[in-house]
Parts: C-alpha cells; structure tokens; sequence
C-alpha cells in the first residue's frame, strides 16, 4: 500500500481513456441492445462461462444487437450454432434488465436480456470440440468455482454468481441490488434515478459538495455504461484502470476499490463509484459531514484484512500517509515515533484494534489531524468530464481502429523540414551532407530565416549528420577496424588465440566516444515501454553472437546508407554478445544507431545481455583482451548498464508478437500489457522479474522432445513445462501458443534464441518463426536470415555470406 495522500495540485496530463481499450463498447455513440444465453447443465449443476478475449475475465455467451435486428436470430446463429454446432429451443428469459441511455441519438433506453437454456450432457460436451471463435473459451463451472472466480475478482460482474444460484433455486446474498434499481421479480429498471438530485443522505451531500451537477453526472454514468455494460457493476480490474487514469499508483487500486465497494459485493454500481469520486475529488471540503464521509472511505482503505477494525499495522499505514502529506522524512525510526504518538494522542493502547465509530470520534475530536490532506485522487473528474464530453462530441471511439489498441502506426505525424541535405554518391556508399545555407541556389534567404527547428529532432539530426558527434565517431572506429582486422572474418576462432589490431585508433578515445553514446542511449531506452508497439514495414533480425561482418552484410543489402534513411524500422530480437569475437563492435553498432534514431531502431533484450551470462561466457574477456584489465572491464560494465534497461517485447503493427526467448506462461502474465509493468531497470532479471526471465529464455517444445512425463506436464500446466535443456524458464506448447495469440488478437510469434540451419525455422502450425542472424556461428554451417513485416506479410530473407 502507497501512501495514497494525493496531491492538492491535481495532474494537468491527458485522459487516454485507457480502461476503454478492453470494453464491449468504445463510445456511447456503439451502446445497442445486447443479449446473453446462461447455458446450464443440471446434470453436473455447472453453468457456461466465457474467458472474455481482452481482459481474461469470465462472462456468460453474449452477443450484440443492433437495431433493428432480431435477437432469437442473433442468439441462434452467433451463440447457440457457434457453440454446440446445431439448434434447439431458448427456454425461458431468466432476467431483463432496461437501461436508461443519456444524451443518446438513439434516444430512450438499451436492454440486456439473459436466457436460460437448459443443456444435457451429451451436448454440453460438443461444445468442448470447437473450431470457432468460441474456441479455448469455454469453461463449465460450478457454484463453488463460480464462488471462487467472484473471490479472486475474475467474474466480469457479480450478477454471474447470482445467475448461477437462479439455475439451482438458490437464495444469493452476493448481489445487494442498488435501492435507486427498480426490480419487480426477473425486471429490472435503471432510469435517471441513478442521478443524484437530493440531500437526503450524506454521500447525496458530498456529490453537491464536489460540484457534481446533473451533466457531469450524465457524462459519468455513460462513461460508466462503456466501462460495464452489459454487466450492471464495476469490477476490480476496469475499476483499477480508471484510478490509474485519474493518476492512482497501480499499486494503491485495490485498496481504493474496497474502499469504493460499500455492500463488499465485488462490483460497484454507478451511485458508489460517484460517491466515491466526490469523496476523493481534490476540491470537496472536508468540514463536518463531508468529513465523515470521507473518513469513513479512509477507514475502508486502510482495512487491509477486511474485519471491520483497524490493528496497528493498519494504523501505521495510515500514519505513513500523514507524514508524506506534510512531506516529512519516511524512515523507519520516524515512522516509528510517529506511530507512538498517534496512540498517545487517541489514549489508546498500540495493540487496541479501532472500530469505525471509533476512527470517526478520534478524528472528530482531533486526536488524528491531517485526514483532510490525503486520500485526494491525483486529477479532478472536472478533468475527466471535459476530455470525455471532448471525445464524444467528435462522435468518435476514443480508439478508432476498433479491434486493437492504439498504436504509433495509426498516428498522424505532424511533419516539419529537416535542417539537412543528404547527397548519395552514385556507388551508393559515401553521403555528403549539407545544412540548406550551406548550398548556393538551394533555397531563398526568406525560406531559410523561417525554417522552424525542434530542439529534439534537431539533436537527432546532429547525432546523424554531424560526422564529429561521439555517434559518428563511434561508427567510424568501427569501420576503421573492419578494415585492420581482416574484415572480422571468421568471428568464431576460439578467443585465446584472437589477436586484436586497433591500428591507429586510441582505445580511450574510442572509450570516451562510447561513454557517451551509451549514457544518453540508456535514457532513451529506460522511457521506452517494456512492450514496444512497432508500425510495419519493419526488418526482424535474430542472435547476432558478436558477428559483426553479417552484421554489416545485413546493413549493406538493406540499409546501406543508414536507418535513418531506410524505409523501413528495424527490431533486433537480442543476444548480441558472446561466442564471436566481435561482440563488442556489434553492441557499439546498435547503440550508435538507436541513439541517431531513437523511433526507428528498437532493441530487445536477450538472455545474453545480463552480466552473469555473458561472464560465464566470452563478453567479458573480449573486453579486457581489447582494451586492457582495467579499461575492459569499464567497458563490459557500460555496456551492461545499458542492457539493463533494454525493452522485452514487441509487437509490430498490433498483430506480431515478437520477444527473444518465447511466450510467458499465463500465471505470470494474464494480460500482455502486464509486460508494461516490468521495472524499467533489470539489474538481476531472474530475481527482479519471473515474466522478463520467461520472455528471455523459453522455447517452443519440438516434438522428438515430447516424453509422456513431459505431456503430463504441459497438460497440468496450461501448455507449459520445465524446461529441463536450459535448467531454467520452460518449454511451451502449440495449444498454449495459439492460446496466447487468441487472447491478445496476435497471428504469429517471432523469436531468437536458438541457432537453426536455415537461418529461420517454422513451427507450431506456422504461427511461430524462430529467427537467426549470425551465419556459421560456432563453425557450423547455418545460414543467417532475416523477416519483413510489411503489409500484412512475414517474409524470410535469407543472405548468402563469403569466407
């Protein structure tokens, strides 16, 4: 738990909207009538459920119907055919829920009808034999698994436990329906009602309180409907989205929605997420019943355990929060002191468990002082409310490619002159630079006072084209050295008997040039997302293992004149060093290139980019035997500290997933955007990060490999076992691949990490391409291949390389 003392000066940074990107509905302008079918098989007493694509949350079949179409067609052939392959009857409509839809174009109101159809064994198990989109989707539960998923915040609403109990004639108290809901037996009305109009309670007078008047209500309620519909409640994982959108650490949200959750049910209505947004609104008084209120979401807050009373460590929370709000040093022995006090000033003794009434008194008496300084969410809902009355005013999805995410390929850049001229010489290798005023005739004197500059894109420009920035010079050295040590040939002679020729080159200044390139790489990189969205057409290349000279083939044949003037992006998959004797000269390479450009070159990490590797391996000695004990060993360490905070994955134009070792288990990474959660700086992955670990070093399974203990495995671990070749991570399986590309809308997975003859392998039904480099590597006789993404193609280039 983080202090959660908010901040007076609320955050002034955009409202991405975020928590949208994984709802039914994008924009108020898409919400129709929906309806659901609760398939349930008495003779097990288990119910259908459906692992929702985008969030992993399970749901009932579902389908949406705009008008003015007809359901009983949409559920027959969307639902029923879909799932079980044939037709039979709907049964009875188990609940009709009308939904008031504001300031719709549509008009009125939208509905959810759910439908129960009963189902029997013999077909219930055809629904496990599918092919469609339904496919690794299905999961018959019981009440207690039901129970279970409603306990671990995975249900997409609570209402899914009542559906459950309605089957079996059970009585539910999960559900504590909203007193503003109207409900007469399987109807049920949610009008205007939801709005607050009164003072008749005090979250009613809070909601005046924060300014919270009927069109900022309307707005929020159907930004509310986006986030639920055609569930009626809030769940933990939408819920936290929207924290994080108002500027929430991750890590306080859910302990705010325990707070926001009144009646405990596991879902919040719209009235309890309003009160709960006037509480913390950074503008709500906190005198008299305003403060009550808000001390008693402080109080749930802090609840940790749930048992309605607040035990010391509970209350040094709460003192944690106090002291950051007054900015005051967070050392133990303070925090300690503090604590001390707090309990001297209530009278109490430090292992007496307060009650609420009592929290409330102590307060009320101000023995606790400070409460009206936190819990204050970061960004206003005033905020909130003008961005989201911007987006649909636009009458546009805050998303406008409907099935994926937003992506820098759906950008529209907004374009300005380069400073620059780049001459290429008719042999295509030698490029003249020029700024305009250098060349006669080339512009009028009005054009060049008024060509406008950015300060960012101009130092790019300078590291590309300024041939004495530490980039270029870098670069430069390195070509030198191609040239005095037999054009690196034959990168895999064994290290001991490696003699190095640095010519005329000083190995400081080389060192200092570096230093440089490497401190402002490593920025660079650390802002980058752990997860890198790359727009096609994009060049994919595998290990390169210190083999410089394919390494400049690859430059020669496709981005001769260099990436900033190549079409195409280019993503490197990792392993960089060790085994070739040119590890060195490959990392200075991409470090030079990232740093001139930054939005075209991206690195990945490979399991040979961490210290202790490429130790045991040949980077290190590479290091010293070039530079010397001293001077090698700088080197090896700047190096590495820009490893540490290379991104791990990629994913090009929404639909390629692409890493170094393989795909993650799911205990570790439920959704892909957890990569993004990753610390930005991985010193000891293996200790830091179980996903990075995984994403670094798993492999497909090959199927000589297939043991009946390692079936037995994969089949008790969701296509994934120990990977007993490496002694670390694990090996994974088609079934679990195709899992992994269907939950997140991906068609193929790209990889490294392990040499193949042809330079490319296909695997797992052809979803899966492992990628190589590095030509002869170890001496073998493997080719070195690249891939194009481009217009929705994977291609495979493979280089023909000499002696």
């Amino acid at each position: 738990m983080s202090s959660a003392s908010g901040d007076s000066k609320f955050s002034e940074k955009a409202f991405s909207m975020s928590y949208l990107k994984t709802s039914t509905f994008k924009s108020i302008f898409e919400l129709c009538d929906v309806v659901s079918i609760a398939f349930y098989c008495s003779a097990d007493a288990t119910m259908m459920l459906i692992i929702e694509p985008n969030t992993n949350e399970y749901w009932i079949p579902s389908v949406k119907v705009p008008a003015p179409n007809s359901w009983v067609t949409y559920m027959t052939k969307d639902l029923i055919q879909d799932i079980f392959g044939m037709t039979f009857p709907i049964d009875k409509l188990m609940q009709f829920n009308k939904v008031w839809l504001p300031t719709s174009p549509k008009g009125g109101y939208i509905s959810h009808s759910i439908f129960s159809v009963p189902v029997k064994i013999d077909v219930k198990k055809k629904s496990k034999s599918l092919f469609g989109r339904y496919k690794g989707k299905i999961r018959w539960s019981s009440i207690q698994e039901v129970s279970k998923f409603h306990t671990s915040n995975v249900l997409k609403s609570p209402e899914l436990v009542e559906f459950l109990s309605w089957h079996m004639n059970k009585q539910s108290s999960v559900v504590n329906i909203p007193s503003e809901y109207a409900v007469v037996n399987n109807f049920m009305e949610i009008s205007d009602a939801v709005l607050v109009t009164g003072k008749t309670t005090l979250f009613d007078q809070i909601v005046e309180a924060a300014g919270m008047d009927r069109n900022a209500q309307e707005t929020l309620y159907g930004e509310f409907l986006l986030m639920t519909f055609p569930a009626m409640y809030l769940t933990l994982q939408t819920f936290s989205k929207f924290m994080i959108e108002l500027g929430w650490p991750k890590e306080d949200t859910r302990h705010l929605f325990r707070s926001a959750d009144m009646y405990g049910r596991g879902g919040i209505c719209f009235r309890e997420l309003l009160y709960f947004l006037a509480a913390t609104e950074p503008g709500t008084n906190h005198g008299g019943t305003h403060a009550e209120v808000r001390c008693r979401y402080i109080f749930k807050y802090l609840d940790v355990q749930e048992n309605s009373v607040l035990k010391r460590d509970e209350m040094k929370n709460f003192v944690t929060m106090l002291m950051k709000s007054r900015k005051q040093a967070l050392d133990p022995v303070n925090i300690e002191k503090e604590v001390k006090e707090c309990y001297l000033s209530m009278q109490l003794s430090e292992n007496h468990a307060l009650t609420m009434l009592e929290f409330l008194r102590v307060v009320g008496e101000l023995k606790l002082r400070g409460t009206s300084m936190i819990f204050r969410a970061p960004m206003s809902f005033h905020k909130v409310v003008k961005d989201i009355n911007q987006r649909e005013t636009r009458g546009k999805s805050p998303f406008p490619n409907k099935s994926s995410e937003p992506s820098k390929s759906k950008k529209v850049h907004s374009y300005e002159l380069a400073i620059h001229s780049v001459k290429i010489q008719k042999s295509g290798t030698e490029i003249n630079i020029n700024q305009y005023w250098n060349i006669e005739n080339a512009a009028s004197m009005m054009c060049l006072r008024t060509i406008p500059t950015n300060d960012v894109t101009r130092k790019e420009s300078t590291n590309k084209f300024d041939q004495k920035s530490h980039s270029n010079e870098l670069l430069k050295a390195l070509r030198y050295l191609v040239n005095v040590n037999q054009k690196m040939a034959q990168p895999y002679k064994k290290i001991e008997s490696f003699a190095f020729n640095w010519g005329k080159l000083d190995p400081a200044t080389v060192y200092q040039n570096l230093s440089a390139v490497c401190t402002d790489v490593k920025e660079i990189l650390k802002k980058e997302a752990r997860l890198l969205d790359i727009p096609a057409p994009v060049y994919i290349l595998g290990d390169l293992h210190g083999n410089f000279g394919d390494l400049l083939y690859f430059e020669k044949i496709f981005w001769h004149v260099g990436p900033s003037l190549c079409p195409c992006n280019l993503l490197f998959l990792g392993d960089y060093v060790d085994r070739g004797l040119y590890s060195f000269e490959v990392a200075c390479y991409l470090f030079a290139y990232k740093l001139q450009s930054p939005r075209k070159v991206f690195l990945l990490r490979g399991n040979h980019e961490i210290r202790r590797i490429s130790t045991q391996w040949t980077f290190e000695k590479e290091c010293k035997l070039k530079f010397g004990e001293k001077l090698g060993s700088f080197v090896f360490n700047i190096i590495h500290d820009v490893f540490d905070v290379l991104p791990l994955a990629a994913v090009i134009d929404g639909t390629v997933f692409c890493c170094h070792g393989g795909i993650p288990p799911p205990w570790l990474c439920p959704a892909v955007t957890a990569i993004n959660d990753i610390p930005a700086v991985l010193t000891e992955p293996q200790d830091q990060s179980a996903l990075a670990w995984e994403l670094m070093w798993n492999d497909p399974i090959r199927t000589k490999n297939l043991t009946d203990k390692v079936a037995m495995e994969l089949l008790a671990n969701e296509g994934f076992a120990v990977n007993s070749r490496r002694g670390t991570a694990h090996i994974f399986s088609v079934e679990a691949l195709e899992k992994f590309l269907s939950a997140h809308g991906f068609t193929h997975l790209v990889r490294a990490h392990e040499v193949v003859e042809a330079g490319f392998y296909l695997q797992q039904k052809g979803h899966l391409v492992t990628v190589f480099s590095s030509s002869k590597y170890c001496t073998g006789n493997n080719t070195a291949a690249c891939l194009l993404a481009d217009q929705g193609k994977l291609r495979v280039l493979r280089i023909e390389v000499s002696d």
